[in-house]
């Protein structure tokens, strides 16, 4: 009898270590970089093969199968640097090109996070500028990417990249190791208009099982104003608050807006002060006529390009989508704007792939 349990005991306990083994958390790597100059905008190609990786075709399967989280380690230099990314493929699953958003990626490690409207490979592009602390700075994918990726086994990953300062390469990370982390998202831009507020999101993961209050810091207060804490309710995985231009900010000042909470990955975000209503606009003369502007209600477009206009978008400061036009002939239409309310808004023109910015006043 005492054999038996003897076997027994030693039979769980290998089945327990097994069991350990397989759920023990994989991460792989992959080099690139770094670019032949600095400044330029360079497209990397890394296809999800165990060969680029290094590692066998079963760790692969297994870490494919889990994804948690992908990273771009940005860093390519030691001491200050600057890097970007634009256009991110993976396989035929996920895609980001930043041309209206952060779309939910944040900051890895010492470096601070800027979405830039224009600027990029093609339209906005994420900069990353280093803290110089002594760790490396990445940028990380969505939590929507996490998830089984066994499909694009053998698809690439690909993307454009830029460093001021190419020193070596770095390296794109894809793990299933369970990761608690904030995320601060910028709704329409990095900028507030002097002696205004604009909303921004907070995006928690996991969500919390119950309250938690997220601590919010700006570098200078002198800059840009915030709340010292954010609750988020217990089951959330957003909330939204406002940050606000401090009283006499100076046009052009900016600031390091942070989120901390114990044991999450922190997220930082650079914010600035401008006069050009929180959203970088784009010269559309040469395109578009929109007239009269600030109009009663009536608002005439005509485009002038010689490119049929895909879309138009029409945004109020709290970032919501308030008209949105993409069927039919977009290039000479009269927009009803009488049912809004009167104030600012933002009209985005989709045309010849890229996106167009204007200012709107309704009186």
């Amino acid at each position: 009898m005492k054999i038996k349990s003897t076997l027994l005991i030693v039979l769980l306990m290998t089945c327990s270590w097994a069991i350990s083994q397989n759920n023990k958390a994989e991460t792989i790597t992959a080099e690139y970089g770094p670019p032949a100059e600095a400044d330029v905008w360079t497209q990397y190609t890394i296809p999800l093969t165990a060969e680029t990786f290094g590692v066998d075709e079963s760790t692969l399967d297994l870490v494919l199968a889990n994804v948690n989280s992908f990273w771009i380690r940005t860093e390519m230099h030691t001491g200050d640097d600057i890097g970007g990314i634009d256009d991110v493929f993976v396989g035929t699953a996920y895609f980001s090109n930043f041309n209206t958003s952060s779309e939910g990626w944040s900051s890895g490690g010492d470096g601070t996070m800027e979405w830039m409207n224009a600027g990029g490979y093609e339209g906005g592009f994420l900069q990353i500028s280093d803290w110089a602390i002594g760790e490396w700075h990445w940028l990380i994918s969505p939590a929507s990417w996490a998830g089984d990726w066994s499909a694009l086994k053998g698809q690439d990953i690909t993307f454009w990249y830029k460093t001021n300062r190419p020193s070596y390469s770095a390296i794109v990370k894809i793990t299933t190791e369970t990761m608690d982390r904030l995320v601060i998202n910028t709704v329409v831009s990095n900028t507030i208009l002097p002696d205004d507020s604009v909303r921004v999101e907070l995006e928690v993961f996991p969500p919390p099982i119950e309250n938690i209050a997220v601590n919010i810091t700006s570098s200078d207060n002198s800059c840009i104003n915030v709340p010292s804490q954010v609750i988020v309710p217990a089951g959330a995985s957003k909330v939204e608050f406002y940050i606000s231009a401090a009283p006499g900010a100076s046009i052009g000042c900016q600031s390091v807006i942070e989120a901390t909470y114990a044991n999450f990955i922190t997220s930082r975000v650079t914010m600035q002060v401008l006069d050009d209503y929180g959203v970088g606009e784009n010269d559309m003369s040469q395109y578009i006529d929109i007239f009269p502007n600030p109009c009663d209600g009536k608002l005439n477009l005509t485009n002038t390009s010689g490119f049929a206009i895909e879309q138009l978008k029409l945004i109020n400061l709290c970032g919501n989508t308030v008209m949105e036009l993409q069927h039919g002939n977009l290039d000479k239409i009269t927009m009803d704007l009488t049912n809004q309310s009167a104030g600012i808004y933002f009209l985005q023109v989709f045309i010849d792939n890229r996106v167009f910015t204007s200012k709107v006043i309704v009186k």
